[in-house]
């Protein structure tokens, strides 16, 4: 890779960790043509098995919805139709069982994770075999991390109790804004009514944390609005709020040309909105990283107090940095020295899994400084400060680079070797990472 794309990655990576135009880091990161493709990733698991001891982290995508949501930037699959599901469990066992062959071990999990579309739109039936092929091919323990994101109005009490006993004990569920207004612009309704029986359910159950998100940018939001949407939640007592930026991309999202452009927020407007949410969780939330928040006491607050905060593709930990499996339509896989993304199409997925294929779309090779510049953002984006940026300036392109702006601006600043976000930085960067 030449330089000049390494400083694109850079920039990628900069995107996707501030939550902003994440489809277009992942253009950068996966497009096809990048020369990654699954003979380079077979090798990379390969040269894993020397690594073999150190413990995985697990994600698996689960794309099916009943319904999509205006606003929604993944890519679902939208049906009613459970035998769908059951052939994706099929071929989610077959490439569960090439991972496993090609890497010639079975993987100890320190983290699994199921993403969506809608995780907790399998039944009953489903999970539990989904689990079964799990438990089957990898290690899991009681000190494994098993996380889901769920849709509330998806959610019933028996499904929680299942869930639970099949080990989960961390559970995220999407809310996105509470004001009338907003649902129905975005065509997503859900009550707060519904959202505490929830909470109190999962709480009732033995969930170790529950969370929820907080989208801002969305059509008809106000800051009036969005503060009494906090409010709500706050009341709520969830461990984890992530906070999320939304930009209108009807071009590459279809659905999203629904949405009414004169009704969306100005850049000026989704920085008042932010700052609103901000001020408003201050007093009994930690801000983590750029754009979440967690209770004082809770784990993440902690590792960022300890400087050991910690973020992947799918979200923060106070886990130690491990190579990550992505399984499944759109999954991303991050090992070491290469990080490559699944066919986003069914039809693309499974075919090559038919050849018996990993069914990578694309992915990056990361050399030496790469990887380093890699970590070095990491960091900087989880702590705020980093003591070895080094590896963010040696190019020759400095002028082209965001970071040398971001540092003219008062993003950030260099003091006693010691690179930190700055307070003002902190509140425009996810709107810089935008741009």
């Amino acid at each position: 890779m030449t330089i000049g794309n390494a400083i694109t990655v850079q920039r990628a990576l900069l995107s996707r960790f501030g939550h902003a135009s994440a489809h277009e880091a992942e253009k950068v990161l996966f497009g096809s043509g990048n020369g990654v493709d699954q003979s380079a990733f077979s090798k990379a698991l390969h040269d894993s098995k020397v690594r073999r001891e150190r413990p995985r982290s697990l994600q698996i995508s689960l794309p099916f919805c009943p319904v999509r949501c205006l606003n929604c930037d993944n890519n679902a699959v939208i049906t009613h139709d459970p035998k769908q599901i059951d052939r994706y469990i099929d071929s989610l066992e077959d490439e569960v069982e090439l991972l496993i062959e090609t890497l010639g071990f079975r993987p100890r999990l320190q983290e699994l994770q199921l993403t969506g579309g809608t995780p907790n739109y399998l039944d009953d039936r489903q999970l539990v075999r989904l689990m079964g092929i799990i438990d089957d091919n990898f290690d899991l323990d009681q000190d494994t991390e098993q996380s889901l994101h769920a849709n509330p109005k998806r959610t019933s009490q028996s499904q929680l109790t299942l869930l639970h006993g099949l080990g989960f004990d961390r559970i995220a569920f999407g809310v996105r804004d509470l004001d009338p207004a907003v649902q129905l612009a975005i065509g997503r309704t859900v009550s707060v009514d519904m959202i505490r029986g929830i909470f109190e359910d999962a709480r009732e159950i033995g969930f170790k944390s529950i969370g929820t998100d907080l989208v801002y940018g969305l059509p008809c939001q106000t800051t009036e609005g969005i503060q009494r949407t906090v409010d709500a939640l706050t009341s709520l007592s969830p461990d984890r709020i992530d906070c999320f930026a939304f930009s209108r991309h009807a071009s590459s999202r279809a659905h999203q040309s629904a949405l009414d452009h004169c009704a969306m927020p100005s850049l000026a407007d989704k920085m008042a909105l932010f700052n609103a949410v901000v001020e408003s969780l201050s007093e009994d939330y930690e801000w983590i990283g750029l754009d979440s928040f967690a209770k004082h006491d809770d784990e993440l607050s902690l590792a960022q107090s300890e400087g050991r905060l910690y973020r992947s593709w799918t979200g923060y930990s106070h886990l130690p940095n491990v190579e990550t499996h992505g399984l499944g339509t759109s999954a991303i896989s991050d090992l070491d020295d290469i990080c490559v993304q699944n066919h986003i199409t069914l039809d693309q997925w499974n075919t090559s899994l038919k050849h018996n294929e990993f069914p990578v779309q694309g992915g990056t090779l990361f050399d030496s400084m790469q990887r380093a510049q890699r970590d070095a953002i990491r960091t900087l984006m989880c702590n705020m400060e980093l003591h070895d940026y080094a590896s963010l300036f040696d190019n020759e392109q400095w002028a082209d680079v965001s970071l040398e702006r971001f540092r003219s601006d008062g993003v950030f600043e260099i003091d006693n070797g010691v690179m930190r976000v700055t307070d003002e930085g902190r509140y425009v960067l996810p709107h810089l990472l935008a741009s």
